[in-house]
């Protein structure tokens, strides 16, 4: 390890370089980490053929993903392991066809892959066949909804680990590169084609639903909610096994920083870094409905404090942290416009690596990075953007619900926008409709639950100026700077 030092005047910088050293503690965190994935990645592969094996016990029908080779069982009989391998091989090569000279070899990896989840299947599906016949309905019932559980859990163990896609994901991404579709849409396509290719193919040759059932509909519809529960309540241990917790990344920032040579000042460092990282700073939050005047009595907070404001300056953050224009982010970062498309989200984000997530899902994930950050880092006033839930634990935060009656929300439309009285009325409503969804969608509560924040204030009723004043005396009063 080599330490080279710039001595001189009081004040001089010191520049440390550590590589040697550095690589050799990330190479052994790294080889640790790696058998940790590759461990995980098998016990949710296993943990969903569980899953797929309980499902066809309950004769209900199986998840989309799976209709194609339990229908090859029902129709010609095929031992479903067997069938599972065929299948993967087939997307495999579907993927080589589609791709061509982009396709990357180590994609053939799907194979082998495919024939460990297709070993899995018969497995479990032995397993399972020493359970008696099952006529009776609600056990039926119960059987499929536990099927359900155990395929999200087993994503939410594979999925994280990264460590290589199934061949059904491999071949979305394909035809998503190919056809230039977003990834989400050609999910919804691939999982909708499969189920009615088995459905066709089961009422021609067997004349029945065969992989098909009411099952099949429950399980596209619940894995996805079942999934985002476990995540919030496991999602943090699993992570922090994995090796990726916030005390980790702080570790592996200082450790990039060393790298690069970070100059310090004599007598100067441990302040800096305390400044940093102390719990001193405060985050003031603002929710608002449309029309009250949230964003202006946010800017004038932030004015009279001293502090840092933030509202459109993330959207740029964003669009640069995920490499999409400012108006892709804009136009989506709330575009959950109903409880449809909050079904067909979590239909889509089952199994899907994150840079393959839907737009809406990689805005919110960024967002939720770039609040933290700038929340360890400063205080300030933050606009919107879900920010009291993201920093609902592990900083010091008062949050603020800002509200309007109709009436002065609409009159302050139409003068800001030109819109008339009518117009204005149905963006306020259209617009808070889409806040509601948002965050029920990413929090599990409701947007208007006042709960949720430390303060709730009509603007209306003392007017923007003086309402910043109160928020500032009671967020001084509550977080005592």
């Amino acid at each position: 390890m080599g330490i080279e030092k710039k001595n001189g005047k009081k004040g001089q910088s010191i520049i440390v370089k550590c590589r040697d050293g550095l690589h050799s503690t990330q190479k052994k965190v790294m080889n640790k980490n790696f058998a940790k994935r590759i461990v995980i990645y098998f016990i949710g592969l296993f943990i969903m053929t569980v899953g797929i094996a309980v499902s066809v016990k309950s004769d209900l029908g199986v998840s989309p993903v799976s209709s194609i080779p339990y229908s090859m069982t029902c129709i010609w009989g095929m031992e479903m392991g067997r069938a599972t391998i065929i299948f993967h091989c087939a997307l495999v090569l579907l993927q080589v066809i589609l791709l061509r000279r982009q396709f990357k070899i180590i994609n053939l990896t799907q194979v082998l892959v495919g024939i460990v989840f297709g070993y899995f299947t018969t497995l479990c599906n032995w397993l399972v066949s020493f359970l008696p016949s099952i006529h009776n309905l609600v056990i039926r019932f119960v059987l499929m909804l536990l099927s359900t559980f155990f395929i999200a859990f087993g994503i939410f163990m594979y999925m994280p680990a990264n460590i290589m896609p199934l061949a059904g994901e491999g071949a979305m991404k394909a035809v998503s590169d190919v056809t230039k579709i977003d990834f989400p849409k050609v999910k919804v396509g691939f999982d909708v084609s499969m189920v009615v290719i088995s459905l066709i193919s089961c009422l021609i040759f067997i004349r029945g639903l065969g992989s098909v059932g009411i099952g099949t509909i429950i399980a596209a519809v619940l894995v996805g909610v079942i999934l985002g529960f476990i995540t919030k309540i496991l999602g943090k241990k699993r992570d922090q096994w994995l090796g990726s917790s916030q005390k980790e990344n702080n570790n592996k920032e200082k450790a990039r920083s060393l790298e690069e040579g970070i100059q310090l000042k004599d007598g100067e460092g441990n302040d800096n870094h305390k400044h940093n990282h102390s719990n001193n700073h405060y985050v003031i939050t603002i929710a608002r409905e449309y029309g009250s005047g949230g964003r202006e009595i946010g800017h004038d907070i932030a004015k009279q404090l001293g502090i840092s404001y933030y509202d459109l300056d993330v959207i740029s953050k964003v669009s640069q942290d995920i490499g999409v224009p400012e108006t892709i982010v804009e136009e989506n970062e709330q575009s959950i416009k109903n409880v449809t498309d909050s079904y067909l989200l979590n239909w889509c984000v089952q199994s899907t690596s994150e840079e393959q997530l839907p737009i809406v899902e990689r805005i919110f994930h960024s967002q939720t990075r770039i609040i933290r950050d700038i929340a360890s880092k400063e205080s300030c006033v933050i606009v919107g953007r879900l920010a009291n839930h993201i920093l609902k634990e592990g900083y010091q935060c008062f949050n603020v619900f800002i509200g309007a009656d109709m009436e002065s929300k609409v009159q302050q439309i139409m003068e800001r926008d030109g819109l008339t009285e009518e117009e204005a009325k149905a963006k306020i409503e259209k617009v808070e409709k889409e806040r509601e969804n948002h965050c029920i969608y990413f929090t599990r509560t409701e947007w208007r639950n006042l709960s949720n924040y430390d303060f709730y204030i009509k603007s209306d009723i003392l007017g923007f100026e003086k309402t910043a004043k109160v928020i500032i005396k009671a967020a001084k009063k509550k977080l005592k700077f």
